[in-house]
């Protein structure tokens, strides 16, 4: 059977039933010169599922997501992406991240180019489409997360929540199976969390496989699978959203939540 990850653009295998498990993690480790920031990290994450990942600042929550498609090299361990294992030597980054999309706190959207040519941007120079079939296929995800008005307006012109629904419909361009967001809403005010929040949460509705970073407590409880807690870069405590976080059994996700109470009470 052909490697996917090697495969020639165009070729790669869709999911089937079989693919119980779009992401799979085994003895993740991570260092920045003598900073050991992961330190074996073990997880899954199911077809449809939606994870949560929560953690203070410098726990490693944002490098274990950048290591999932590979913008972070681990140092040790193994990713495995539907049964490919990413990490060894060789294997098709490109084809990856056409794969797992990724959404960032910062929205990096191109400056010089309007919301609708953003998103084609992929489209056609990832994916081969014509720059018609492109521009279909943008303004079809433009208006489906709430933006197409704003299609023709460059980056500037849109307020913070409307560049990240753009940045969500870029990475929503190459059709992939599962999509990352690290703190998409942590650089905005309580009303356009909201707007993505809501983009995110008809994702989540729709059946995609989310891996989400954030702080946003009732996101993770309406809307998630599973919670996941790291600190010191080790998965300290995991489960459903509405246990953990309301009844955690660990002194020190007890701690953090405290820290998000009072912070979110100031």
């Amino acid at each position: 059977m052909p490697d996917p990850f090697t495969a020639a653009p165009g070729r790669l295998p869709k999911p089937t039933a079989a693919d119980h498990h779009p992401i799979e993690v085994r003895g993740l480790h991570k260092s920045f010169g003598d900073n050991h920031i992961l330190r074996g990290i073990d997880l899954d994450v199911g077809a449809g599922e939606v994870v949560v990942v929560l953690g203070p600042s410098g726990s490693g929550k944002s490098t274990m997501l950048r290591c999932l498609n590979m913008l972070e090299i681990p140092s040790d361990g193994i990713v495995s992406v539907f049964g490919v294992d990413v990490t060894r030597r060789g294997a098709d980054l490109v084809a990856l991240r056409r794969r797992v999309g990724m959404v960032f706190q910062q929205f990096n959207l191109f400056p010089h180019m309007t919301a609708l040519q953003n998103v084609m941007e992929g489209a056609v120079g990832v994916l081969g489409m014509s720059r018609t079939q492109a521009r279909a296929r943008a303004e079809e995800l433009l208006n489906r997360v709430g933006v197409a008005a704003r299609a023709h307006d460059r980056p500037a012109r849109l307020s913070g929540g409307q560049q990240q629904r753009v940045a969500i419909a870029r990475a929503l361009a190459l059709d992939p199976k599962v999509m990352l967001f690290d703190e998409p809403t942590s650089a905005l005010d309580p009303e356009l969390r909201a707007e993505v929040l809501d983009t995110m949460r008809s994702l989540a509705a729709d059946g995609m496989t989310m891996v989400v970073v954030t702080h946003e407590m009732e996101f993770a409880k309406l809307v998630a699978d599973r919670a996941v807690f790291i600190d010191g870069g080790t998965i300290v405590e995991t489960g459903p959203p509405a246990d953990i976080l309301t009844s955690p059994r660990s002194e020190r996700l007890a701690q953090f939540l405290n820290v998000l109470r009072w912070a979110a009470e100031e």
